[in-house]
C-alpha cells in the first residue's frame, strides 16, 4: 500500500515539475506579447496625441494591462520632479518589478532600455526608435513560440518517463 502511494506520489510530482516549466513559459510568452501591445500603445500616444511621457503612464496606470501599477508609479515619481530623468525612473521601478516575472536578462534588458529610444525630441523620432523595440519584442515572441511548440510536448513526456524510470529503479 504504501508503494503504491509512494509510486502515485513520484509520478504526479515528476508531472508537475514538467508542467510547471511549460506553465512558466507560457507564462513568459504572455508577458512578452503584452509588453509588445503596451510599446504599440506608447507609440500611437507619442504619434496621434502627442502625448508627454507622464501623460501616456498616466494613460497606462489607468488601464488593465500588464505592469499597470508601475506605470501608474513612474507617473508619480514624474510628479513630484524630484529631477530624476524618465529613464532612471522607468529602470528603478521596472528593475524591481521585473525580478519576480518569469523573463530571460536579455528579455529583461530589453524591457529596462526601452526609454534609451524616447531621447529624441520629435515625435517621429520617438516612433521610429519605439518600432526597434516593437520589431525585437516581435522577435523574441516569435522564437519563444517556436520553442515552446517544440519543447512542451516532450518535457512534459520527460517528466513522466523520469518520474516512471524512479518507480522502477525504487520498487
Amino acid at each position: 500500500m504504501v508503494r503504491i502511494i509512494g509510486t502515485i506520489l513520484l509520478l504526479a510530482g515528476s508531472s508537475g515539475i514538467a508542467y510547471s516549466y511549460c506553465r512558466e513559459q507560457n507564462e513568459r510568452l504572455k508577458t512578452l506579447r503584452s509588453m509588445r501591445e503596451v510599446f504599440i500603445r506608447i507609440k500611437k500616444e507619442i504619434e496621434y496625441l502627442k502625448a508627454s511621457l507622464p501623460e501616456i503612464c498616466l494613460s497606462l496606470g489607468g488601464q488593465n494591462i500588464i505592469f499597470s501599477d508601475v506605470f501608474a508609479e513612474i507617473y508619480n515619481e514624474m510628479e513630484l520632479n524630484n529631477g530624476r530623468s524618465f529613464i532612471e525612473i522607468w529602470q528603478l521601478y521596472f528593475d524591481e518589478r521585473l525580478k519576480r516575472v518569469p523573463l530571460t536578462e536579455k528579455e529583461k534588458e530589453m524591457i529596462k532600455g526601452f526609454p534609451d529610444c524616447l531621447v529624441y525630441r520629435d515625435s517621429e523620432g520617438q516612433a521610429e526608435g519605439i518600432d526597434k523595440y516593437i520589431d525585437e519584442a516581435g522577435k523574441c515572441i516569435e522564437d519563444l513560440a517556436n520553442e515552446i511548440k517544440n519543447k512542451n510536448k516532450v518535457i512534459l513526456c520527460m517528466g513522466v518517463m523520469a518520474g516512471m524510470i524512479a518507480v522502477v529503479i525504487l520498487i
